[in-house]
């Protein structure tokens, strides 16, 4: 079965105000169900990815 999550609780999981899904909730995906939003948990875990920012340590790799 698939973990659903509504946009209160994802931004509870996600440690992120409402506010920030539902700017990003056309990024993010999702699918409406009645008058609520509904996202999986692999739509939220493949947007964090996608928001990743690579530590400068990664960018720039320092050789000895």
């Amino acid at each position: 079965m698939v973990k659903t999550y509504t946009i209160e609780g994802a931004a509870e999981l996600l440690s992120t105000p409402v506010g920030t899904l539902r700017k990003y909730r056309p990024e993010i995906g999702g699918s409406k169900l009645g008058r609520r939003w509904i996202f999986t948990e692999q739509e939220l875990v493949d947007w964090m990815i996608s928001k990743r920012r690579k530590p400068i340590r990664e960018i720039y790799s320092v050789e000895g």
